[in-house]
């Protein structure tokens, strides 16, 4: 701290696990919790309460182990949200982190998850295909 009134900045970042959501699943936050030193000049770790906000109403909190967090709740009804995270405690500036995600419905994402399987394979063995040439034609 560079004064005794000055107060540690703090950053908050998030993401989800699983950026498509569908419904009746569980929906897993993890981010990480960090204050400003100016002394060492660099973001550190913060150890602290982080309470989530799902649509404007507080749904819970987790604390921040050496700066990381997790935080799971289950997927509200299909549609468009926003989390909110924030923390906020004595000797650090309060922070803020806002989320929007959309949940669909099963179906759907089954679907999309089909698709980006096939896709992969194909990828895969157009690679081994290629691979298989290079090494044919150098033999």
């Amino acid at each position: 701290m560079s004064s005794s009134n000055s107060l540690f900045k703090t950053k908050l970042s998030a993401h989800f696990v699983d950026a498509y959501i569908a419904e009746g699943e569980m929906v897993t936050v993890e981010g990480w919790l960090t204050y400003y030193d100016e002394k060492d000049r660099s973001w550190k770790p913060l150890d602290g309460e982080v309470v989530f906000y799902l649509d404007g109403r507080e749904i819970g909190s987790t604390n921040a182990k050496l700066g990381q967090f997790s935080f799971s709740f289950p997927s509200p009804s299909i549609g468009k949200h926003r989390i909110d995270l924030k923390f906020k405690a004595e000797g650090y500036e309060s922070s803020y982190k806002s989320l929007n995600f959309e949940v669909t419905e099963r179906e759907r994402k089954r679907r999309l998850m089909r698709l980006a399987k096939v896709i992969f394979v194909l990828i895969l063995l157009l690679c081994i295909s290629f691979f298989s040439i290079v090494f044919i034609l150098r033999a």
